[in-house]
């Protein structure tokens, strides 16, 4: 079941908040790059929102410097209410706290998904800066990519390497059956057993769910993993590769999630 991420209140006073976040260079830089500071320069009221609504998200998520955990949540959003940029956000307040793997889950189609590979490339500006914090790759099929994301995992192991010399390791991949397979398949070859893990569904009210379930239940009969859809069988599956994660669930229409 889903955990509903509530984001009222403010940074100090969430109860319900399992660690204290950081608020780092990588999303002051993005929120700055988006325009959303005032005539000195600095981060605005609007730019401000976006930060704290962005940690009250992380901050109930699973801590990355804790012993791993899986959790769930659900991120309400309105329609056209920059749901986008809220987990583009999201990101990179990520990589500011350490998370070695973000994996974006988005677009049934491959404009969409293509859309939103480019869309991280253009916010984060990744494709200009010659720093190494981040490492983006788009539906991980083959052995390069593999040894690609081990080279990454492998220096975060390095306790005398500098964290700013880590490279996070951003997937995009199309939610699509055999995108989902590839990924699960190249994942399963790695040691994630210490590896914080950042999981978005991108509009998860389409095809994540289990499409079979209220057919199944008006029938009567019980529902086994074997007769869910296949999509959601796939990012149940990709779920059990990381034994230290969140998967975050975006959506406007809650409606069938709940």
């Amino acid at each position: 079941m889903s955990e509903q991420i509530e984001i009222t209140g403010n940074q100090e006073n969430n109860n319900n908040a399992k660690w204290q976040p950081f608020v780092g260079t990588e999303t002051e830089k993005l929120i700055e790059y988006k325009g959303f500071v005032n005539s000195q320069g600095k981060i605005d009221d609007s730019g401000d929102k976006i930060i704290d609504e962005t940690y009250r998200i992380l901050e109930m998520c699973s801590n990355p410097n804790d012993n791993p955990t899986a959790e769930t949540g659900l991120v309400l959003g309105y329609v056209q209410s920059g749901k986008t940029l809220s987990f583009t956000t999201l990101t990179a307040m990520a990589r500011d706290n350490n998370f070695q793997i973000v994996i974006i889950i988005a677009g049934t189609s491959t404009p969409l998904s293509e859309q939103s590979y480019k869309r991280m490339l253009k916010d984060l500006q990744i494709d200009e800066r010659r720093d190494r914090k981040w490492k983006i790759i788009k539906n991980p099929k083959n052995q390069n990519h593999l040894n690609s994301i081990q080279d990454s995992l492998e220096k975060w192991q390095d306790p005398t390497l500098p964290r700013e010399k880590c490279s996070t390791v951003l997937i995009t991949v199309m939610k699509q059956t055999h995108r989902l397979q590839n990924l699960i398949n190249v994942m399963r070859n790695l040691d994630l057993s210490n590896v914080p893990t950042l999981i978005i569904d991108d509009e998860s009210d389409q095809a994540s769910l289990n499409t079979r379930a209220r057919a199944n239940a008006r029938a009567g009969e019980s529902v086994n993993e074997g007769d869910a859809s296949t999509i959601y069988r796939r990012i149940n599956s990709l779920r059990e590769v990381f034994p230290h994660h969140t998967l975050l669930q975006y959506t406007a229409t809650p409606q069938a999630n709940l």
